[in-house]
């Protein structure tokens, strides 16, 4: 965990909680890591652009924390420019931020 922080730009960060792992870009998530049977799920909550939410199991946290700051590394910039522009139209409407096109979970 500790070295996937430091890979990680610095709007980006992991959040250990009771249920499993967080990326999250400033406020928002943007992946999760939960249990699932006798692995791990890793889900890709981003829907901007070509990407699109998906999931994949995984045998542990530490790879799934690894791939996913893997992949928040590449993609940082769109992200980034991403989750801003969502945040100045919601400032500049009535809509909450919280409709930030990330695909929730259940």
């Amino acid at each position: 965990m500790k070295n996937a922080q430091h890979a990680l730009p610095e709007r980006f960060a992991w959040h250990c909680g009771p249920t499993g792992y967080e990326l999250h870009l400033d406020d928002v998530t943007i992946a999760e890591v939960r249990p699932l049977d006798a692995g791990r799920v890793l889900r890709m909550l981003v829907q901007a652009g070509d990407i699109a939410p998906f999931e994949m199991t995984v045998r542990c946290e530490e790879r799934a924390i690894g791939w996913a700051t893997q992949w928040a590394r590449q993609r940082a910039g769109m992200l980034c420019r991403h989750v801003d522009r969502q945040r100045a139209q919601a400032a500049g409407s009535t809509r909450p931020l919280d409709v930030v096109p990330f695909a929730a979970t259940a």
